[in-house]
């Protein structure tokens, strides 16, 4: 089963660089997002180590992550925070969250302070009692102390935030925001699911009760279900790669000129028209356009923004759907090889698939529609 920590570890390290390193439309999200996960990835390394038997060669990497794993709830409180307002502004009473991180920094500084001694006999006692680890007293609190705060905290950052998730699903129900909605209740409910069971595990040991450990099916099957839950937690971003393009949605727009049909317009998601515009032009002479199976999701990865971002960009900018934009690119294509007098030399099969349509009667379709004159008569005023 320590497999499976240092499984989940790779993961979670692996995920954070790539948050850490996208170019985010949102850099704040994203950071929090990376934080937790850095976190996240230590803590089942640590775990590997202490399971796997290998705590004397790695004797360093034991007491001073505990302020980090304490401050666990702290990313992902501003993470849904962000999420849920779009934008993030600091408030003072937002320092409850850090206090666990605050005294499990007291108590490893006290550890620190004490002889060579004291740090060797905690490695010891833990390599050569496992059980007995929890509860070695660092300073103001023991172990089992600090790990009963630290998931008792998360799960109140959690509740905490219900009066504005509620809400916000209920709006993402309306918009028929399909994957954020997906995202946000399944990380939500994992996160929650994470806190509760290592909740009860914990003062199970702090007052020696049997709660859940009563049988060994039971035991076992809880668990089962929390080691399911923090595999999920560290892989279930491999469904949802859009968040490496940076959510939340921000706020944080800019006033740009429109193309089109509005003189100026105030953009969400933080986009920069110019930039987008210069990057689909440098799409179309790259002529991923003209390919056929180039879609929304080929594009948006294209210009390193979710698909969201780009239905909204073209409506918003152009007036048109990503389908409608592309049959536009093709059809311009079209108009030119005709002028250039492709015809004269290939058939109209061949025009079709030059401008990335599958056959000649979509072309044909297509291009009436845009137009409204079909191919032979353009050909034929060419």
């Amino acid at each position: 089963m320590q497999n499976l920590f240092l499984i989940i570890a790779v993961f979670g390290m692996v995920l954070a660089i790539s948050l850490f390193a996208r170019k985010s439309v949102n850099r704040v999200s994203v950071f929090f997002l990376g934080a937790f996960y850095t976190i996240f990835s230590i803590y089942a390394f640590q775990t590997y180590i202490i399971e796997s038997g290998l705590l004397l060669k790695f004797r360093w990497f034991y007491v001073w992550p505990l302020p980090l794993y304490n401050l666990i709830a702290a990313p992902i409180f501003f993470y849904f925070l962000t999420l849920i307002k779009d934008e993030f502004v600091w408030r003072w009473q937002y320092l409850w969250v850090f206090a666990p991180f605050i005294i499990g920094l007291v108590d490893v500084l006290n550890v620190y302070v004490q002889p060579q001694e004291v740090y060797d006999n905690i490695i010891n006692n833990a390599y050569a009692k496992p059980g007995e680890r929890l509860t070695v007293q660092y300073g103001f609190l023991n172990i089992n102390q600090h790990y009963v705060m630290r998931f008792l905290w998360q799960f109140l950052a959690l509740i905490s935030l219900l009066p504005l998730l509620l809400p916000f699903i209920r709006n993402l129900f309306k918009e028929k925001d399909r994957k954020l909605l997906i995202w946000a209740i399944s990380l939500y409910v994992l996160f929650l699911l994470m806190s509760i069971l290592a909740t009860i595990f914990a003062f199970e040991k702090l007052l020696k009760v049997d709660f859940l450990r009563s049988t060994g099916p039971i035991l076992r099957t809880v668990n089962l279900v929390f080691y399911v839950i923090l595999f999920a937690i560290g892989i279930i971003p491999i469904y949802f790669p859009t968040i490496l393009y940076g959510y939340p949605r921000s706020k944080k727009s800019k006033l740009t000129e429109k193309t089109r049909h509005k003189d100026q317009v105030e953009l969400k998601f933080g986009l920069d028209v110019d930039v987008l515009l210069r990057r689909l032009n440098g799409i179309k002479e790259s002529g991923s356009f003209y390919e056929q199976d180039f879609d929304l999701s080929s594009c948006a990865k294209a210009l390193e923004i979710p698909t969201h971002h780009l239905s909204y960009f073209l409506n918003q900018q152009l007036g048109l759907s990503f389908s409608a934009y592309r049959n536009n690119v093709r059809i311009e294509k079209g108009k030119k090889l005709i002028t250039l007098g492709y015809l004269e030399r290939n058939t109209m099969e061949a025009l079709a698939q030059q401008c990335g349509f599958a056959n000649r009667s979509s072309f044909s379709k297509t291009f009436k529609k845009i137009t409204s004159v079909n191919v032979t008569e353009f050909s034929a005023n060419s």
